[in-house]
């Protein structure tokens, strides 16, 4: 590993920003967020499963938020400091995570992957040629234009969006922060069936009402989900900005917390390692 020409201090300091903001804003969100009312029914018994072990389950989570930012000094690291131990969080870390940066102009570019891998997206979406290359980070910035293009196209009803938001849009949303923040917003959707002159007023209603419906908000759920894993590397003080999202309570946000503490585990342990390297 080269550790030259980071600027560690910075690097530390932004880490513990994203800790604090893990612990005072998602965990809080994610364990007492009302649920929307579109899942009610469904989720009727569940919530009020959860109700009574929310409170304990965000100060657990809060608790281990803290122990893992007292790893990370934002003075020096002595020489002799142990190494960090997944044993110790193995609560936590439900969510298997690939270790993984490059070094650019003094900074960490985080890539550490979680659970969605550009190869997922091959049997699902062909409607887009040589997708998994688009999607390397070599390529991205010249085929954002195609791949906002082509998604923004995609119907609100078909599998092939749903698809594509879960698996196309986390490799997006790094290099294009806004575009998944609208593509993530139903609003959005709605405006572009209102907008489409080709519908027919009955697709219209149709669609829209898709839009509205549990399995749309589904889709979304599970779409923050993977979003937040992504943004969480590069762009983690964003994920604040969907802490209102309409869908953010639902079936995948038991995973949130597991998926932002992984990425947050890795760039800890790396900065670790990075700071003996320096002392040596």
């Amino acid at each position: 590993m080269i550790a030259t020409d980071i600027d560690l201090s910075a690097e530390m300091a932004r880490v513990q920003g994203e800790l604090l903001l893990l612990r005072e804003e998602c965990l809080p969100t994610f364990f007492g967020t009302p649920i929307h009312e579109v899942f009610q029914e469904e989720y009727a018994e569940w919530v009020h499963e959860k109700i009574v072990t929310r409170a304990g389950a965000v100060s657990n989570w809060q608790r281990a938020t803290c122990r893992l930012a007292e790893l990370l000094p934002l003075g020096s690291l002595a020489a002799n400091s142990s190494k960090i131990s997944r044993e110790h969080f193995r609560d936590f870390l439900f969510q298997p995570s690939t270790p993984s940066f490059c070094v650019r102009d003094g900074r960490i570019i985080w890539e550490i992957g979680l659970f969605v891998e550009r190869s997922f997206c091959v049997p699902y979406c062909a409607t887009f040629p040589d997708l998994p290359s688009a999607l390397e980070n070599k390529n991205l910035p010249a085929r954002l234009s195609d791949l906002r293009r082509w998604l923004m196209n995609l119907s609100v009803d078909s599998t092939d969006l749903a698809n594509v938001l879960c698996m196309v849009l986390p490799f997006v949303a790094d290099a294009d922060p806004a575009f998944a923040k609208l593509a993530l917003d139903p609003g959005t959707w709605r405006n572009v069936i209102r907008g489409d002159r080709a519908m027919t007023e009955e697709q219209r209603a149709k669609r829209i009402k898709c839009v509205d419906g549990p399995w749309f908000g589904h889709i979304l759920n599970n779409a923050l989900l993977h979003v937040f894993g992504a943004l969480a590397n590069n762009h983690f003080s964003l994920i604040g900005d969907y802490l209102d999202h309409p869908y953010i309570y639902g079936g995948y946000t038991h995973l949130m917390p597991h998926y932002l503490f992984a990425v947050l585990f890795e760039k800890v342990a790396i900065l670790r390692q990075v700071a003996q390297e320096q002392l040596c």
